[in-house]
């Protein structure tokens, strides 16, 4: 696979070692899985790379995505290389990001909520049998494709757990587990961690330890601090505590179950998972049918993205 293979139609955002790119295959039938012919070009720049230090993160990076094939995560198709950048082709999400919609819509409804955390907790189920750990649940990182179905994007900070727990502090403020600030070690339990803080923001629109000082911050996540939401279900009040617990060993989740545990909490009884992960479930949202190649149809206003910290595996 060559780059020659593909036409670059327009970007689709920048970051810090690059941007991305819509392209479009030449030839449609090498991948019969594309949208359209249309992916996502991830283009990384080998010496902004190598100036950070950060050549063995990205090759994790390429590694991690390698390992996973699953219907609610961004599927990776190739890696790619010239002489100055590292591209990774990932199939095209042209439904939008679920931040967007969050900061339109202020909050969502618990159905809305449920849809789409049961969907990233099937995720979860994925990574952790393969000991991934993914570090970097948030909104932003919540992708629709055309269909309305969420899929998890951005793998810069997942790693895997070889030896029971990793040391690495990194993550977005908001959502670190409280043993990721303490440096005591960990594994996929930080993801569980981040699911009860991530149903929270989107069922009242904020993070519940959020704060304009960093500091104070992880002070609220170390104490627990959080208000229970008012005027949501008895059933989700029950699970939140369950998710947001200090001691990792005792976070629903990683305790007897994983993932499937937490799919079995009364808040998700009626919800038909088995329809959900076989894509046969009426989606909250249907995206509307645009033009990919139309940047109009995808203008935003634009809104604060909640930063990861630094990352050094």
């Amino acid at each position: 696979m060559h780059l020659r293979n593909f036409e670059v139609k327009r970007t689709l955002g920048v970051g810090a070692f690059g941007s991305v790119k819509l392209v479009k295959a030449h030839d449609k039938t090498f991948d019969k899985d594309a949208t359209n012919g249309y992916y996502a070009l991830k283009c990384i720049s080998k010496e902004l790379v190598e100036e950070s230090g950060l050549t063995s993160h990205v090759l994790n990076e390429k590694a991690v995505m390698s390992q996973l094939d699953h219907p609610f995560i961004v599927r990776f198709v190739s890696a790619i290389q010239d002489s100055q950048n590292i591209y990774f082709l990932l199939e095209s999400l042209l439904g939008g990001e679920l931040c967007d919609m969050l900061h339109s819509m202020q909050k969502f409804p618990e159905p809305w909520t449920k849809f789409y955390s049961a969907s990233v907790v099937f995720a979860f189920c994925h990574m952790h049998s393969r000991t991934i750990a993914y570090r970097d649940l948030k909104p932003e990182n919540l992708v629709l494709d055309e269909r309305g179905y969420v899929k998890i994007v951005d793998f810069g900070l997942a790693k895997k757990v070889k030896d029971g727990k990793t040391w690495t502090w990194c993550g977005t403020p908001d959502y670190l587990a409280p043993e990721i600030i303490l440096n005591e070690g960990h594994d996929w339990a930080v993801d569980y961690w981040a699911l009860g803080v991530l149903l929270i923001e989107l069922t009242t629109g904020d993070a519940p330890f959020a704060d304009d000082n960093p500091m104070e911050v992880y002070q609220k996540i170390l104490a627990g601090n959080y208000n229970v939401p008012p005027n949501i279900s008895d059933e989700l009040s029950d699970l939140l505590p369950k998710l947001l617990t200090l001691t990792p060993s005792k976070r629903l989740g990683r305790t007897i179950g994983g993932g499937g545990a937490v799919l079995q909490h009364k808040w998700y009884s009626d919800l038909d998972c088995d329809a959900l992960l076989e894509r046969r479930i009426a989606v909250p949202y249907l995206p509307p049918h645009r033009n990919p190649e139309d940047p109009s149809g995808f203008e935003y206003e634009e809104q604060p993205r909640k930063k990861a910290v630094s990352s050094f595996f």
